[in-house]
């Protein structure tokens, strides 16, 4: 098995990674990752639905989609995660048993004396408190398995109960998320500093594992940044991927308020309708939206700074 901490903290990057690893890589693989700022969601997931998006754009979380299926996490710099691919060389069968393979990481934890517990999901428990979300995907035609997980250590819990808190409703056929009681491994354990703990626990993965560290090399990185740039930076992956649907909500602008009403499809608005019942009450202009990709730079066009804080309800 291949092991190696990454020297990025980009997520986009990161999730990048994992695809190349997957996809292109034959080795078994372990690697512990960082990510500064970002709402991670599932695969399958509507990223407006999931992610508080007026609150991540004032704050500069990224937001991001992955591989994988499952719920929205968030990942700051106190957050550490971790991938583990394997081949399958029992089959499909086998493909996907989540204990199997958090079995390694529960004992790690506990031989630095953090013992933890699974939930009905097959979550990461300290003290009845969820400090490890996991999720897996399966690549068949390389019959390889990718699973990972978030480990909360010093984690800004303000922060990520925030961001992954959506305004407005959302109709659609969407996976939506498991809200769960979160907490800091720090709070009962305190191993000094995240990137500490982080090498602490990756000491332990390599003797559990008997990994050798090896990093990427010059090639694969450029391989990965191409990987990157051609999909998990796109908004039409992280955006529009999202399954259709019917968003509404209420917002005030100039002190009145309004009822916001549209639908998406592939990532376009295909239907918008903002009213109030105020009479004289201030008519927005917004037939121009229509058959255009609910992206924050597309949607801006033509529109002015001061209408920008009504253009942000429709995420």
């Amino acid at each position: 098995m291949r092991f190696f901490i990454s020297d990025s903290t980009n997520p986009y990057f990161n999730l990048a990674t994992e695809q190349y690893l997957l996809h292109d890589f034959s080795e078994d693989v372990l690697f512990l990752w960082r990510s500064d700022n970002a709402v991670v969601l599932g695969k399958h997931q509507n990223a407006c639905a999931e992610a508080n998006y007026e609150f991540c754009k004032e704050n500069n979380i990224k937001i991001a989609r992955r591989l994988s299926g499952g719920g929205t996490v968030f990942h700051d710099l106190g957050n550490i995660n971790f991938t583990l691919i394997r081949n399958l060389k029992d089959g499909m069968s086998k493909a996907v048993d989540y204990r199997f393979l958090l079995e390694p990481i529960r004992k790690v934890l506990s031989d630095l004396n953090i013992e933890t517990t699974y939930s009905k999901r097959d979550d990461l428990l300290l003290n009845n408190l969820k400090i490890s979300g996991n999720a897996q995907h399966i690549h068949q035609r390389g019959l390889r398995n990718l699973h990972h997980g978030t480990l909360l250590y010093d984690s800004d819990l303000k922060k990520l109960n925030t961001a992954i808190r959506s305004t407005g409703t959302y109709e659609g056929k969407s996976v939506p998320s498991n809200r769960s009681d979160v907490t800091n491994i720090r709070e009962y354990y305190n191993y000094g500093e995240t990137q500490e703990f982080m090498r602490i626990f990756g000491d332990g993965i390599i003797q559990l594992f008997t990994a050798k560290k090896i990093g990427l090399t010059d090639d694969e990185i450029l391989k990965i940044n191409k990987i990157m740039a051609d999909k998990f930076t796109l908004e039409s992956w992280i955006l529009g991927y999202s399954p259709a649907y019917f968003h509404k909500r209420v917002f005030e602008f100039n002190g009145r308020n309004y009822e916001l009403q549209m639908e998406v499809k592939n990532g376009i608005i295909y239907s918008l309708n903002i009213q109030s019942q105020v009479e004289n009450a201030t008519q927005l202009n917004f037939q121009n939206l229509i058959e255009k990709e609910l992206e924050w730079d597309k949607v801006c066009e033509g529109f002015s700074v001061e209408d920008e804080k009504w253009l942000i309800k429709l995420f």
